[in-house]
């Protein structure tokens, strides 16, 4: 265990305040890894904040797990809806769907694929907690139809307009089936792929429209843990023996889904080898330290102290600077992270009052005729529906990166430690 004159002399030898060469190093090393920190914990919160704004983008459409029935579909799925409700209790909602390819039509040469999901009036709700209503309203009857944004602009569409689906039934041998629609709303799921595709209707308008009677194309089901969509899984398949087809939305969004872990991985990459670089400082920290205090050393040595004793002074010294930055570092990320959203739109009044009160009137003054500037934002509102960087703060990052900062910083300490420990006091103190 470390003496406690150890402990003493190590937090000396770490001073912030002095005006000497090796206390401006050493506020350097600090902020090296006070920054460092500071921003891995923001670029992680703002990683995690978008891949849960697209995990709920894909459960919006897909839900936690997809039932699908083999053939044409889930007969009587009245009965397998409550079977399922009753024999598992982790199953918070479920609801029938049916989905399937189509062409939307409209003014007879202007035609757009898109994928149709015929839905219950209980699924809309969870269309309007994830989805953005752009036009119109959620509230579908029999005979309308909802758009993805891309898809209505293609189609040039708005509220009101009237629109042909047309279809081929899935049983062989029926010729496609055409009907007119009239488009209640507009929304965006803010999902490219899903924009320039999705169309929804009651799911009644879709039995009818490909003709397949009180038949599900799947059930869709909400869990209590979203989490734990794979054991729910197989505990399905398990007690249907097989019947269904089980699909997760990590399953449905296989690509995107491991795309989003990669990134993660990336920046964490990314991460290490900054904290890296900053291990230079800190060594280098460390060797200025140990040549300018060369002769207390010495001193130390020659009334009894032990090499190893100089040897823990500068890893210690080395701790304290990771400790102290990684621990306002994490400070100061947080909150960053907790109040991005208020930054940002702080940050974005700052700029909009300087282009509008302070730049226009200037080259106003200058060109009459110079046109009125553009409101700057981070996220276009005509373009984005979210306002700022969305952002999930988990507790697993902020220990991976608070323990790799200290680490980083003892480990930067023990090649400096080691050469201060074999100084010899003789030669220090004769050369002095």
């Amino acid at each position: 265990m470390f003496r406690k004159v150890v402990l003493f002399i190590a937090g000396r030898y770490i001073s912030f305040s002095g005006k000497d060469v090796i206390s401006k190093i050493s506020l350097v090393s600090f902020l090296s890894i006070f920054v460092g920190v500071a921003t891995s914990v923001v670029v992680l919160s703002i990683t995690n904040g978008f891949r849960e704004d697209l995990k709920e983008k894909m459960i919006g459409k897909d839900a936690h797990i997809s039932v699908i029935g083999r053939g044409l579909g889930i007969k009587n799925y009245e009965f397998f809806i409550n079977d399922m409700k009753s024999n598992f209790v982790w199953i918070k909602e479920a609801q029938a769907y049916y989905q399937g390819q189509g062409l939307l039509r409209r003014w007879g040469d202007l035609i757009q694929g898109t994928l149709i999901m015929g839905i219950t009036t209980n699924t809309i709700e969870r269309y309007k907690k994830y989805f953005k209503l752009l036009a119109g309203s959620y509230e579908i009857k029999p005979g309308e139809i909802l758009l993805a944004e891309s898809l209505a602009y293609n189609l040039r569409a708005q509220v009101g307009t009237q629109i042909e689906v047309i279809v081929k039934p899935p049983i062989e041998g029926e010729l496609p089936n055409v009907k007119v629609f009239k488009v209640k709303g507009i929304f965006s799921t803010g999902y490219g792929e899903y924009d320039s595709i999705l169309s929804v209707m009651l799911l009644e308008d879709t039995q009818k429209i490909y003709q397949v009677g009180n038949i599900a194309y799947g059930i869709s089901l909400i869990v209590d843990n979203v989490d734990k969509v794979k054991e729910y899984k197989y505990k399905i398949l398990n007690k249907y023996s097989g019947g269904f087809i089980v699909l997760t939305w990590q399953d449905t969004n296989r690509n995107l889904f491991e795309a989003m872990y990669n990134q993660k991985t990336v920046m964490l990459m990314v991460l290490f080898l900054f904290f890296v670089v900053v291990s230079f400082g800190i060594i280098g920290t460390m060797m200025s330290l140990s040549l300018d205090k060369k002769s207390e050393i010495a001193i130390l040595k020659a009334i009894g102290m032990k090499g190893v004793d100089i040897l823990n002074i500068f890893v210690i010294a080395g701790a304290i600077l990771g400790v102290l930055g990684s621990t306002l570092g994490l400070i100061v990320g947080l909150l960053i992270s907790i109040n991005l959203e208020a930054i940002t739109l702080g940050v974005e009044d700052f700029v909009n009052y300087l282009i509008f009160n302070v730049s226009y009137p200037i080259a106003k003054f200058i060109n009459p005729y110079i046109s009125y500037p553009e409101k700057f934002e981070f996220f276009k509102s005509n373009v984005y529906y979210i306002k700022s960087f969305p952002t999930k703060v988990e507790f697993w990052d902020l220990v991976l990166v608070s323990s790799f900062a200290t680490i980083v910083s003892i480990v930067a300490g023990i090649i400096p430690a080691i050469r201060a420990s074999k100084l010899k006091p003789s030669e220090i103190l004769r050369n002095e």
